[in-house]
């Protein structure tokens, strides 16, 4: 924008860019600024259902694995580095 300093009347207002205007468009989207409360919620849960989704794959994956103590090794490790 374009401001008379004198009078401080507004004189131009130029067009936007395309890309500051596909950047203030996407904002919402990429802080989660959108769909309050109860959106958040729902990514929060689904976040949730798909860790433990990956979590259930990654324990079957080892037991099924001919290797068996790498599952134990993995669970000795894991002991060993939880908190009391």
């Amino acid at each position: 924008m374009l401001i008379d300093a004198e009078t401080g009347v507004l004189t131009a207002r130029p067009q936007s860019p395309w890309y500051i205007t596909l950047l203030l468009v996407s904002q919402p989207l990429h802080f989660g600024d959108y769909g309050g409360l109860p959106l958040k919620i729902l990514w929060a849960v689904l976040d949730l259902i798909a860790i433990a989704i990956l979590v259930s794959g990654i324990v079957l994956w080892l037991r099924k694995s001919g290797d068996k103590g790498r599952l134990e090794r993995l669970e000795t490790a894991h002991a060993a580095v939880s908190l009391p």
